[in-house]
Parts: C-alpha cells; structure tokens; sequence
C-alpha cells in the first residue's frame, strides 16, 4: 500500500503542469519605487553635492551671456501628448535582479557596457523587459521598440535587487534584436565614473536617472537632495564629473559644468512643491549633460505632472538668475556624517524604540549605535534622514553614533536619553486597503493623557494631526503598501513603535473588485509588486515558473530566496533563468517532479485542479496526501479524477469554493486574482 500511495502521488505532482506575467521575484514595473537610500548613487557623489557654497567660476557672467540671459526656464517633463502614444519626459523601469538580460548591437560598442572590448561582440546584459518591443511607455518618446521614429529613445532600467542602473541610447528593436547608439551600467552603490573620454547613454558620459526631476520627491516629505540635467544648444569640451564632449563652440558651456539658482532669488510666491523644486536648484543645481534646447531641465514621464502649473513657474526664471560654479568642482575627501537631531529623542530602557535619526551623508549599510549598543532594523531611506531601533540600555542620556562603511562616524552628544517607565507600543487602527489617491486617510491610536505621539509614514505623506492620537495622510501611488509607525512620548519617556501597513489599491483592483483583499493582502504582504504601472493584472494566468515563486515566497515570508541554482533539475529550466532557483527548490521539497522527467514546462499555465496539488504539498510538505475522495461534491470533479482527493481538501479547509454553478472548472487556468485567493487562504495571510 505504501508503494501504491507513493506512486499515486507522484504521479500527480508530476502532469501537474502550470501563470502570466510578473510575480514576485521577477517583477517588472515602469515607474516603479526605487532602492533606498535616496538620493541614487552615495551622498558624496557628483549629482548629490551641495554647491550653495561652492565657488564661482570666473567666467560665470560670459557664460550665461552665451546662453542668454533671458533664456527662460523650461520643464522637459511632464504626461502624455499627441498624437499617441507620444509622452513627455522620460520613463523609468524597475526590475528585479533576476530579470533575463539581453543583448544590445551598439553604433559605438567601443564606448559601451555589455560588450566584449577585445572582440567587439556584444553580450547578454541589459534586463531589457519583453514588454518593450510592441508596448508603448517604456522608451522616451512613448513609441514601443519596434516603432523606430527616431529622437534618442533612452530606456532606464534600475535593477531594485542589486542597485544597478542600466541606461541605454536610441533603443530600437529590429525585429529580431535589440540595437542601440550606446549603452551604460552604474553600480548605484558607488561613485565609479565612466572611462575618460567615454560617452554613456548621454553625450556627457554621466547617468541620467539620478539628475531627473521625479513626482514621488517633489511631493514627498523630504527635500530635494540632488542636482538637476539640463540641456544648452551647443558645448565646448568637458569638465569634471563629465567624462565625453560633445561639441567644441567657442564661449559655450562644456559637458559637467553647474549651475545654480542665486540664493537671493525670490521664489516665494510659487506653489509650494514648485518651490521645492526651486529650492533643489540653489542648493544642488543643474549639470550640462546634453546638446538640446537651452536651459531644458529633464524629469521623469508621469501623467499627474501639471504642466499648467509647472510651464509658467520655470518660464519665471531666466538663465540670468543662474550662475556658474568654478568648473570641474570637485570637493574632497567625502564627507563624514552629520547627526543633527533624532526623533524621538527618548526611549524605554527596555530598547525597542523607532527612532528617525537627520543629519546629512548617511550612505547604504551604515551602522547606528546608541551609547555603543548596535542599533537594529536600520533603514536608510535617504542621505539625510534614516530609521533605527534601540537596543537595551540602563536609564541616562547617551551618544548617537552613525558609521557609514567607509569608517568615518558622526556623533550626536548625549543625542537619545533611556527613560524608565514608557507605556506600552501603540497600537495603530487604520485602514488595510487605500483607494488611488485617496486622502484625508484616518489613522489613529487609543487617547492616553498627557502623551505626544509621534508619526511617520513611508509611502505616503502625513497631512495633519502629528503630535496627537490621530492623523490625516494621503495615499501613495497606486500598489504602493505603505508603513506607518506610532510612538507614544509620556513623562519624557517614549515607547516603542507600533506598526501599520496600509496597501494603496492597483490600478485594475478598485474597491468593488471582488479579489481586493486578497490581492491587496498579498501585496502588504511583500508577495507581489504588481504587473507594472501600478496595476496587477488579476485576469492574467500564472505561469507554472511563477507559481514557484508565489508559492514560496507565500510561505517563507517576502524576505526568502531559495539557494542559488548550481545543478538545474530539468533541462527547461536552466540556471541562468531567473526562476531555476525556485523552480529547484520546489522539486527539492517534493513539490513537484515536473511535466516530465526532465522538463518542467515553465511557460505552461497552471490549470485549478493542478494548483490544489501544489499548494497543498507546498503547505503540507512532499511526503502528504490528503484523504480520498468519496462524495464528490462539484459535477465536474468526480472521484475517479486524480485531483479530487486535492481539490475537496482545499473544500473542506474552506480554501475554494468552486467557479460557481456547482463546478470548479478543474482545466481553467489560474488567474493573479484566483492566485491571490489561494495563497491568502491556504497560507493565512493576514
């Protein structure tokens, strides 16, 4: 019996053969959130320098006379135009680390990335999206890769896992390949700069994606902390931090060279967000980066820009309130970190304490310590402002220290104090689901006499009622899942925090959606990021290489990554595929034995009655077998079908329920929003 038992289940793992696009592990998103710490590329890089001080050039006057100094300002971004599917601005991509790369002809291979220099042969290295050849929005310009109607066509691509970012130049597809002008690879965690003389995707050799002018800064909470691109009609060679020129005109601007906003001028009577635009300008300034139009500062493509707004704010400022800095600045060494101010400024003995630590030159990996006590769940979210929580100390006043990994350290005396006696965490009630720009959100927690509690909001931004037991926020873009964070001041003594996530709804997932919670619920859960663009794509199947991936990490929780795959297990699923790590894992465990000895069919979608197999072998383990069926209970699942014992399992756990009309459509393929029922069901997400 035990052998009869063995090989029934086998068999059936094996034909369970199996979603579309995008899951987590593998997701593609335009315009999608970014690596933190913000700003891209470290705080003592050349985008990210403040110039406000720094010393003018020269020359400063003629320079701008070349330009011309009632050249006005103008905003090279903004939403769609006409006809479609043309856009203003530029979009960017976010992709996983394991999205497949591919190969990219070059017009100058010699000045570019992905290509081998002594042969000349390009090679498999941008994670270039399929979607980009027939879609449009993926390439400046609007048109899709296959529409070739010239102008320079950039494509950004920031790798989230890894923090790389891709950029390419005039992209086009040919029909069977992917050709650009040039293409360049920046590891955001340094502040490598291109080979002298070398071009990148812009003519200045620089990266384009870190000067953008981008909505998700200009309307969150913190300032503006990097420098803007911006184009002039002709250059003459090329200064620090540029590497490329791209022209020779007597008395112009060469590539890399700065401007910034006087600091006497007004800028008091625009909008607030454009003044914080503005602002960027006298401290950060712009950099020559191209040939183009005169004092054109680049941004990124999104339709809630208003350019009606935007037009006659830049066209009230003429070159002639810029001015030019000593050319080829370059301040050194980099700058130890600054701590300014912690909030928080107390915290239980017992540690436990989010604090928001400010300050400047905070770099990725930095470490905190209070009063010499490792600080844990550190966040750096920007070079100015980053999270951490206390550890256990005795009662009394003590040292801030943050050490950022080049060793250098910045110390706030007696910065943070350890109190006895804090009241317990609050505990936040807000809503789980947020409609698309929703506002006026309540979040609140139970009143306590005589407390002050303090908020923050990651994803979303606070708009009233910091200080109290109550606050207003508005939502963040669409498939945003944003956190809030309470903490309870009481005596001079505060708590630790409480915690809430909140899921901004997708795009093709409003509230009347039948599949919002649980869609929403896997999203807060870190399973998915969506398909893209801010939606889901809940009618879409799921692929059989995707449901690996749904199904681990819905077990393993958001932060799991199978090993590495060394061996494949099945010749269809290669290791350079970005799902033969999980692919690997799930036959490891006895999940499945593939749709066929030796191919797992990963492009397969998966049918309803195969996913009953594999989410309760996932759940229960290789070796489990749910009882046998013996009163089928849908018309179309009788008990001689090798799924029913799986799939009235599934009924009796209350996973499913059927497709309605007493069926349960066991060859349907499974769609993101049926996917999102099942794992929230069958692995109690909450």
């Amino acid at each position: 019996m035990k052998s009869h038992r063995k090989a029934f289940r086998a068999a059936v793992v094996a034909c369970a053969c199996v979603l579309a696009p995008l899951v987590a592990g593998a997701e593609v998103i335009r315009g999608g959130r970014l690596p933190v710490p913000l700003p891209l590329l470290p705080p003592s890089n050349w985008w990210n320098l403040d110039i406000s001080a720094a010393p003018l050039d020269p020359a400063s006057a003629a320079y701008i006379t070349f330009i011309g100094a009632t050249r006005q300002l103008h905003p090279d971004f903004g939403g769609d135009s006409s006809p479609a599917p043309e856009i203003y601005g530029m979009p960017y991509i976010v992709v996983d680390g394991n999205q497949p790369k591919k190969t990219v002809q070059f017009q100058y291979a010699d000045e570019s990335d992905g290509v081998n220099h002594t042969t000349g042969q390009s090679f498999p290295f941008y994670p270039i999206p399929d979607e980009a050849i027939a879609q449009p929005y993926w390439i400046e310009g609007g048109y899709p890769g296959q529409q070739c109607v010239g102008g320079d066509r950039h494509m950004l691509l920031v790798d989230r896992t890894n923090k790389f970012l891709y950029e390419l130049y005039d992209l086009c597809w040919d029909g069977t390949q992917w050709t650009g002008g040039s293409g360049a690879f920046f590891d955001l965690k340094t502040n490598n700069r291109r080979p002298d003389t070398w071009t990148s995707a812009d003519a200045a050799g620089l990266a384009i994606l870190p000067g953008l002018v981008r909505r998700d800064e200009v309307f969150g909470p913190d300032e503006i902390d990097h420098a803007f691109r911006f184009t002039v009609r002709a250059s003459n060679d090329y200064v620090y931090p540029a590497s490329h020129r791209a022209g020779t005109a007597p008395g112009a601007l060469p590539m890399g060279a700065r401007l910034r906003l006087k600091a006497g001028r007004d800028i008091s009577m625009e909008l607030p967000y454009i003044q914080k635009i503005f602002r960027a300008l006298k401290r950060y300034g712009l950099l020559v980066a191209d040939n183009g139009t005169d004092m054109y500062i680049s941004g990124t493509y999104d339709t809630l820009w208003d350019n009606g707004e935007l037009n006659p704010a830049f066209a009230r400022l003429t070159a002639n309130d810029f001015e030019v800095v000593q050319l080829g600045w370059n301040p050194q060494p980099a700058p130890a970190p600054i701590v300014a101010a912690t909030s928080p400024s107390t915290g239980t003995t017992a540690g436990g304490t989010s604090v928001n630590v400010t300050g400047a030159f905070f770099q990725a990996g930095a470490t905190v310590a209070f009063g010499g006590v490792p600080a844990s769940a550190i966040t750096v979210e920007r070079s100015t402002r980053l999270i951490a929580v206390t550890g256990a100390h005795a009662a009394g006043g003590v040292d801030v220290t943050v050490q950022n990994p080049d060793t250098r350290t910045g110390t706030l005396t007696a910065g943070f104090t350890y109190c006895i006696g804090a009241r317990p965490a609050p505990v936040i009630t807000a809503p789980l689901s947020v409609a698309v720009n929703g506002s006026a959100i309540v979040a609140s927690v139970p009143s306590n006499p005589g407390s002050i509690f303090t908020w923050s909001l990651v994803g979303g931004t606070i708009t009233a009622g910091q200080g109290t037991g109550q606050i207003a926020f508005d939502a963040g873009p669409p498939g945003t899942t944003m956190v809030l964070r309470a903490t309870d001041t009481f005596g001079g003594c505060t708590s630790a925090a409480g915690t809430r996530r909140a899921q901004v709804d997708f795009l093709d997932v409003p509230p009347a959606h039948p599949f919002r919670s649980f869609v929403n619920t896997l999203a807060r859960d870190g399973v998915t990021g969506g398909c893209g663009g801010g939606s889901y794509c809940p009618d879409a199947a799921v692929t059989r290489a995707q449901m690996a991936v749904f199904l681990l990490v819905a077990r393993e929780g958001a932060g799991y990554a199978p090993p590495a795959c060394v061996t494949p297990r099945f010749v269809d699923v290669p290791c350079t595929s970005p799902y033969a790590r999980w692919v690997n894992e799930l036959a490891l465990r006895g999940v499945t034995g593939g749709c066929s000895p030796t191919n797992y069919c990963p492009d397969a979608a998966v049918t309803r009655e195969q996913m009953a197999v594999f989410l309760l072998l996932t759940k229960e383990g290789g070796g489990y077998l749910p009882p046998a069926c013996t009163s089928p209970t849908f018309n179309d699942v009788p008990c001689s079908s090798p799924y029913a014992r799986w799939i009235y399992e599934l009924v009796a756990r209350a996973i499913t329920g059927g497709c309605g009309g007493g069926s349960y459509c066991p060859t349907a393929p499974v769609t993101r929003g049926q996917m999102a029922v099942f794992l929230v069901t069958t692995f109690g997400l909450l």
